[in-house]
């Protein structure tokens, strides 16, 4: 902890003297899971390394503890290795190097580090991913069992009204049925037996007249 609050307040009290920045920014993009390799291009014949920055107090480098089974660092190269990355270390890391003969020279270099997603991978291996997999197709299963029944009870009520159709018109009443009961006439037969009457009776009383005006 000494150590590494040392290099804190050494690199901020050395940055107000003399530093050489290199303007190129190295772009390293990385899937997630991935190592990353970040190399370290402040490092020449008049600087050697001394630690990376992440961030403003994430320091890697000797003497701050690191985790070891995520960062890994090369003294001589100056070149970082991060293993299994993810988005949330995507970000500007910057590698500082000293000078040989003037420890107040310093000289930093950036790379920025982006990390993306494998889809493929994320699709086989996510969790929530496959879950909402799951999810979305129980979801187009009901549904297509909903469109099916559905359509069955519309054709089943469609076949239904028309049976029951069919059948209203077997067991409607007939609009004009003749009454062939004897001793029973219509209204029509009777109309015409009256008119029968008045043909047959009117010869009759005509004749009977006759006869009364031809006796003496």
């Amino acid at each position: 902890m000494t150590m590494w609050l040392f290099i804190l307040f050494y690199s901020s009290f050395i940055l107000q003297k003399s530093v050489i920045a290199n303007d190129l920014v190295t772009v390293k993009e990385v899937n997630a899971g991935h190592l990353a390799e970040l190399p370290c291009l402040s490092i020449d014949d008049h600087h050697r390394f001394m630690f990376w920055q992440f961030g403003t107090n994430n320091v890697i480098g000797p003497g701050n503890p690191l985790n070891e089974k995520k960062y890994n660092y090369e003294v001589l190269t100056g070149l970082l290795q991060i293993r299994g990355v993810s988005t949330t270390e995507s970000g500007f890391y910057k590698c500082f190097s000293k000078g040989l003969f003037d420890d107040s020279q310093l000289k930093v270099h950036s790379v920025e580090l982006i990390v993306t997603n494998d889809w493929e991978q994320l699709w086989e291996n996510d969790f929530e991913t496959n879950l909402l997999r799951g999810m979305t197709a129980v979801m187009v299963l009901v549904v297509a069992v909903a469109i099916v029944l559905l359509i069955i009870t519309v054709k089943r009520k469609r076949s239904q009204r028309f049976f029951d159709l069919e059948e209203s018109r077997e067991n409607s009443p007939v609009r004009y049925t003749p009454n062939n009961t004897p001793g029973v006439s219509s209204g029509i037969e009777n109309v015409g037996i009256d008119n029968a009457v008045l043909d047959i009776d009117f010869p009759k009383v005509f004749n009977q007249m006759q006869k009364e005006q031809a006796m003496p």
